[in-house]
């Protein structure tokens, strides 16, 4: 798979295309649905699969007090899309000036640039300043410079469209089988390991303090059963989220024990999978009411690992 950047030059006699375009946040399994189908197109038509995507996140630099938490990494999207189909990943840096362009423009632009032929969405897409490249101008569009525009229904679950929007709020709310269900894999966070102060270790339950990227989306605070890989496979964990109100509350921090590891994990990158919330956070009365619910949040952590796989 290739990966550019920014839009490439005029291609003349390089590969037509079959293009899809949005954020991609997540690559959730409406994503997923709509990636499979460019790749059907694109394989059925001898055509390139590429996938347009923007970085930042076009509401941060349209609407930055509306700007959404992530649901993953640049780099994992990219790797998503890659597993869904996409021969081609384009990742345009998105700007003021870009978000000023004519919907004329951007559409000229994907055809000059990517030899598109076909262009695949949902049925609520448009492009362009003010969102004036609706499907209704695009299908003209089409006609006029040699594309056809194809939507593909949204998938649902309970009933409603999947977005990246509600799988935030599944998340954000700590209910993680609805957000599971709509991404369609465990929810995954990424951070180096930094030392914290300690009190893990002091109760006899060391844990490894993530430093996640302040523009991820964190779950609610409480303790969630996953797994933790830190280059050496996935080994069950049990992580506390939030703000140790037992000792006087704080900053949130994100903190996960490796089950049946003794090992120095610090300065080390990692990746943290969340499969269930087992409880709520809680202030404890005593450190000794704390380190029992520590050790059944062990147990229980241990439990969900025998009953599931680790992510793939």
């Amino acid at each position: 798979m290739e990966v550019l950047h920014e839009l490439p030059a005029g291609e003349a006699g390089g590969p037509e295309s079959v293009v899809t375009i949005g954020s991609f946040d997540g690559v959730h399994v409406g994503h997923r649905r709509l990636l499979q189908r460019v790749r059907t197109q694109a394989a059925r038509d001898h055509m390139s699969a590429v996938a347009v995507t923007f970085d930042p996140h076009p509401r941060c630099v349209v609407d930055p007090s509306g700007c959404p938490p992530l649901l993953c990494s640049l780099e994992d999207r990219i790797e998503l899309l890659r597993q869904n189909g996409a021969d081609r990943v384009v990742v345009i840096p998105f700007t003021h000036e870009l978000s000023m362009w004519s919907a004329d423009r951007f559409a000229t632009t994907l055809v000059e640039s990517l030899g598109m032929r076909r262009l695949t969405v949902g049925p609520g897409f448009a492009l362009g300043h003010g969102r004036e490249g609706n499907l209704t101008f695009l299908e003209r569009r089409g006609r006029e410079r040699g594309f056809r525009v194809t939507t593909v229904a949204p998938a649902r679950r309970d009933g409603l469209p999947v977005s990246s929007g509600r799988v935030r709020e599944s998340i954000a709310a700590g209910s993680f089988a609805g957000a599971i269900s709509m991404l369609g894999r465990p929810y995954v966070l990424e951070g180096l390991v930094e030392r914290g102060e300690g009190r893990g270790a002091g109760l006899g339950v060391p844990t490894a303090n993530i430093s996640v990227p302040a523009t991820r989306c964190l779950p609610a605070a409480g303790v969630y059963a996953g797994w933790l890989n830190f280059g050496d496979g996935w080994q069950a964990a049990a992580t506390g989220i939030g703000t140790r109100p037992t000792f006087g509350g704080g900053s949130v921090t994100v903190e996960a024990h490796v089950l049946d590891f003794a090992g120095d994990l610090y300065g080390r990158e990692v990746r943290l999978a969340l499969v269930r919330r087992t409880r709520s956070e809680r202030a404890f009365s005593s450190i000794t009411a704390l380190k029992a619910a520590m050790a059944r949040d062990i147990e229980h952590t241990r439990d969900i690992a025998r009953r599931s796989s680790p992510p793939s």
